[in-house]
């Protein structure tokens, strides 16, 4: 079996991770907010300048996990520069093909990121959202040390179904 390498992703391969991401929001609509239709209307500029500021930790990181040169996951956090909000980061995007799931890959990318947003003095805590069932996720963001701290319920609603939210925190520091 190939091994799995967690990079950040140049941007000169910012198509790749256009890909990824639509993949992901076509396999599990329920886990995210946009839509795979809002995400293909973006302009490539949307798609060149986020892998940007993600590879250049400029408001965001982005963290993939690559298997024999192919993207097979992905996880983004980000955080604001506002006075009142710096310290704070929030995940985002966390997303492993389902024919690799089950490998340790979204515990290692999600870890990657806590590793990279502790590196920044700023940030104290980290967020996110995960829909309540997705039993697979909690149970990877619990294990990884974050805590729910409430819920949104019918948060999401897709095709018609509504989806609850469960927010979840971990204190850094």
């Amino acid at each position: 079996m190939a091994e799995t390498s967690i990079i950040l992703l140049h941007p000169s391969r910012w198509r790749e991770a256009k890909a990824l991401r639509l993949q992901a929001l076509q396999d599990d609509p329920s886990a995210f907010a946009t839509s795979y239709e809002e995400a293909l209307a973006y302009a490539d500029e949307v798609w060149t300048s986020r892998t940007k500021a993600a590879f250049k930790r400029d408001g965001a990181i982005a963290l993939y996990a690559e298997v024999a040169g192919k993207l097979v996951g992905m996880a983004g956090a980000g955080w604001s520069d506002r006075r009142k909000t710096r310290h704070v980061a929030e995940v985002y995007a966390v997303y492993v093909k389902p024919n690799h799931r089950g490998k340790g890959i979204g515990a290692a990318l999600v870890q990657g990121l806590l590793d990279e947003l502790k590196a920044l003095p700023q940030i104290e805590k980290v967020k996110l959202g995960v829909t309540s069932s997705n039993a697979a996720a909690v149970a990877l963001y619990r294990r990884l040390g974050f805590e729910t701290v409430g819920s949104a319920k019918r948060a999401l609603q897709v095709d018609g179904r509504y989806y609850d939210l469960q927010h979840m925190e971990l204190w850094l520091r």
